[in-house]
């Protein structure tokens, strides 16, 4: 330490030290030196409103400017909560509203799914379920209101009348009669494509009324991202596909799942029970959907490791074929190998059980915008349906057109209602589901999550469609949560949607799925009561 330290330390230096402190406390107090200070805060506040005000120069700087309007003041919103609707909290909460920040809302949503997935886990398989006998009185049918729990937001149906032959048919499957599938149709986008919200309903609907097997799966994935839960499948080889979301074929012909599979020989597709799942474990019979024509090819069939079957897909005319191999009920595999002779044309493979039952086909089309639909020969679609005896279909598109920013409302309108023309003509005696698009999301140019302009304007339009056409509706949107429901689903623990905030995670499927089911069960349920 220095001397003049000391010096500093000492007495003297310390009155030193308070009497330049008195000093500048006088000068501080005067007159000329607060016009100063006041000056000098002047200047600083003219240039932080002048940074503040620059970006509105150009729009391309919007991302930067403090406050657009629309937005709560600023400051003051940071207190202010982001209410969600009752809709889309329903189902974490029970049925009450919660309302508060984005991570209060997320926090109170997270739990409640997370309880809702968990129990949804720990759930036991699909019990079987056998037909009574002729002189049995059939079980009553009826739905405890605890099954309707957590319901989010009913079927739009006005009396019951769009769904009334799905629940006729679901009524004889409950009450255990001989035979008594009830078979639900679900085509849609790639939300379909990924089997997560058809999975949920599948699983749901066969425990509740009995597993009648997986249903219906295209011959092979090709170059789709096409996937199904509760059954093992794979393929090989250079198949060649023509799918209807490309068009190009002249006959318009694509089959029960919107895609035809040709090839020559050496090609394999494998399709068998998989008993990892709650549903799913056993079969009675597969039944091959090919194209009949002259040129056509063979087809070696084996089941589990048993004698092969060689099914020919030749005939003197060309039209839609179908062949069935019967199994024991009970686990099996089935694999199918072409072997030349021609070209072999493919639709799909069906993995059925006696019933009585549910069975619930996703039929998802990566890419598909509704009007795609319209690509399909109307009396092609009407033998694939008539063939299925479908009971059910149900209509998922929405989330592609959204991209669609030139359209209008009445063009949205009109491609929804052609759609469900083409599905009540392809099957009368089939009740009809339309379904809203899960809210569709983007950042705007400050970088918000915030929900694409035609999501609204595509939903309206299918609720107008769905009551000109006499078709069922379901709010998958409203359900979800309406306006940035997608921006909270991605903040959520467990996460809901994904990044590209268009797609939800296979929780959020669940998610969906589950308010689906309920939607149905309570529109099934007001059925028995009316009865």
């Amino acid at each position: 330490m220095s001397e003049r330290d000391d010096e500093l330390l000492g007495e003297e230096g310390s009155n030193t030290i308070l009497d330049q402190l008195d000093s500048l406390d006088e000068r501080v107090g005067s007159p000329s030196m607060t016009r100063a200070g006041l000056a000098h805060l002047g200047v600083v506040v003219l240039v932080l409103a002048g940074l503040a005000a620059l970006p509105y120069a150009s729009t391309d700087l919007r991302r930067w400017q403090p406050w657009v309007e629309g937005e709560g003041v600023p400051i003051v919103r940071m207190f202010q909560g982001d209410g969600t609707t009752e809709a889309g909290m329903a189902l974490a909460t029970g049925g009450a509203v919660t309302r508060g920040s984005d991570e209060a809302v997320v926090a109170t949503l997270g739990e409640a799914v997370a309880a809702n997935l968990a129990a949804d886990d720990e759930a036991a398989p699909a019990p079987d379920v056998e037909p009574v006998a002729p002189d049995e009185a059939p079980p009553a049918v009826r739905i405890d209101p605890s099954e309707l729990e957590g319901l989010v937001r009913e079927l739009e149906d006005p009396g019951g009348r769009a769904m009334r032959p799905f629940y006729e048919a679901l009524l004889r499957t409950g009450q255990r009669e001989a035979g008594a599938i009830t078979r639900v149709a679900h085509y849609g986008d790639s939300s379909i494509a990924g089997d997560g919200i058809t999975v949920t309903m599948r699983r749901l609907l066969q425990r509740r009324f009995g597993d009648a097997g997986h249903g219906f799966v295209l011959i092979a994935r090709g170059t789709m991202p096409y996937h199904h839960q509760d059954i093992r499948h794979s393929a090989e080889g250079p198949w060649d596909l023509d799918q209807l979301v490309r068009a190009g074929r002249r006959d318009h012909v694509y089959g029960y799942g919107g895609v035809l599979y040709r090839a020559g020989g050496g090609t394999t597709a494998r399709f068998g029970t998989d008993d990892r799942g709650p549903v799913g474990g056993s079969v009675s019979r597969f039944e091959l959907w090919y194209r009949q024509q002259p040129r056509g090819g063979r087809v070696d069939l084996r089941v589990d490791d048993g004698e092969r079957e060689v099914v020919s897909t030749r005939g003197e005319t060309t039209e839609d074929a179908w062949h069935t191999v019967s199994v024991p009920d009970g686990p099996h595999r089935i694999e199918l190998r072409t072997i030349g002779g021609g070209e072999s044309q493919l639709y799909g493979m069906v993995l059925e059980r006696e019933g009585p039952g549910v069975v619930y086909d996703s039929l998802g089309m990566v890419g598909a915008r509704a009007r795609r639909m319209l690509g399909l020969d109307p009396e092609h679609f009407r033998a694939q349906h008539g063939h299925r005896q479908t009971n059910l279909i149900v209509l998922a598109f929405g989330g592609n057109d959204a991209d669609d920013v030139g359209r209008t409302p009445e063009q949205f309108e009109d491609d929804f209602r052609q759609i469900i023309r083409l599905a009540r003509r392809a099957r009368p005696e089939a009740g009809c589901l339309l379904m809203a698009p899960l809210d569709q999301a983007r950042r705007d140019d400050r970088g918000n999550i915030v929900t694409m302009d035609q999501v609204p304007v595509i939903v309206a339009a299918e609720r107008r469609a769905a009551a000109a056409e006499g078709c069922a509706f379901f709010d998958t949107y409203e359900a979800m949560g309406g306006d940035g429901a997608m921006r909270r689903w991605f903040r959520s623990n467990p996460r809901l949607a994904f990044g590209d905030f268009r797609h939800a995670t296979p929780a959020g499927y669940r998610v969906v799925g589950n308010m689906l089911y309920r939607a149905i069960l309570k529109g099934f349920s007001d059925y028995l009561t009316q009865s």
